[in-house]
């Protein structure tokens, strides 16, 4: 069995269409005869699960953590998408909305050990530890936002965000380090620093072996970007500005790999609570046949 290739999905903003995209782009790469699993990451605020035409979960990430269930395997339910798993968060379960960063990361080791070709770990709103610990956990990334500068302003702080999370987290032990990370957070200070190039050119000479490794992580990393809710060509060009604004400050790649049209019916579906990838669109069934197209070629060669 090949590891599986886990992708997060997040954006910072909420409403931009996160779960809808990850529950289409599973059902199309369902199609392309790729097995998929979901986990809903949202863990104060789980919804994947309507999405996915599975009305109320029988176990999900609450049993793991809580020890009721040996495997995180054994938490996963059926979808209505063919050969697809979920594994469902807690929309009610306090202890579940802040676990502690151990219990973050046994769950991340053991998503590792799913059979899947691809998981998707749809990631809460916010900027928050818990949302940016997991992204920063995964190699392979999806930004999604609309077109609106707020929502464009939000997914770039989520992106930043999650690269200081992942960036500190590579020395625990080390808060010299993450202090002079932490500089990046703050570009107005009189020692802050504007770029991630910046940042890094000032550690190399104060922290050689360490800023080796940032490079490494940084260079490992493969983010994608999703526009959703696209009406016109001037909503497409906000998705090419966007990685340009990227590449420049945060030194890492972004792929546009594609836009989905605006589509009433998905949230009319969404609104009365049925399977979103049960509503059948032409055009935005074209875009996540694309969409899933290069995910494939950029993920799988």
């Amino acid at each position: 069995m090949n590891d599986p290739i886990i992708v997060s999905v997040g954006g910072g903003k909420g409403g931009v269409g996160k779960s809808t995209v990850t529950s289409y782009l599973g059902a199309a790469l369902s199609k392309k005869k790729y097995s998929v699993g979901f986990v809903d990451a949202d863990l104060g605020g789980a919804n994947l699960h309507s999405f996915l035409g599975v009305k109320r979960p029988r176990t999900g990430l609450q049993d793991f953590l809580s020890g009721r269930v040996k495997t995180l395997g054994e938490t996963a339910v059926e979808t209505c998408i063919p050969g697809s798993w979920l594994i469902s968060g807690a929309s009610d379960i306090l202890e579940l909305a802040n676990p502690k960063f151990g219990q973050k990361q046994r769950l991340i080791s053991s998503l590792r050990k799913l059979n899947a070709d691809y998981i998707f770990v749809d990631l809460a709103a916010g900027t928050g530890f818990h949302v940016t610990d997991f992204y920063a956990s995964f190699s392979h990334g999806i930004i999604v936002s609309d077109s609106l500068p707020i929502s464009i302003e939000n997914a770039y702080g989520f992106l930043k965000n999650g690269i200081l999370r992942g960036l500190t987290r590579l020395f625990p032990d080390r808060k010299d380090v993450s202090r002079f990370v932490q500089r990046l957070s703050d570009s107005k200070a009189a020692e802050g620093f504007a770029t991630v190039s910046e940042m890094l050119s000032a550690a190399a000479r104060v922290y050689p072996e360490e800023t080796t490794l940032m490079k490494q992580w940084l260079a490992d990393r493969r983010n994608f970007l999703v526009l959703n809710m696209i009406k016109d060509k001037t909503d497409i060009g906000v998705g090419r500005r966007f990685v340009e604004l990227v590449r420049k400050y945060l030194s890492v790649s972004l792929s546009y790999i594609g836009y989905i049209c605006y589509a009433p019916e998905i949230r009319t579906a969404v609104r009365e609570s049925k399977p979103a990838v049960l509503s059948p669109s032409a055009s935005v069934s074209g875009c996540f046949e694309a969409i899933a197209a290069n995910l494939c070629a950029l993920t799988r060669g």
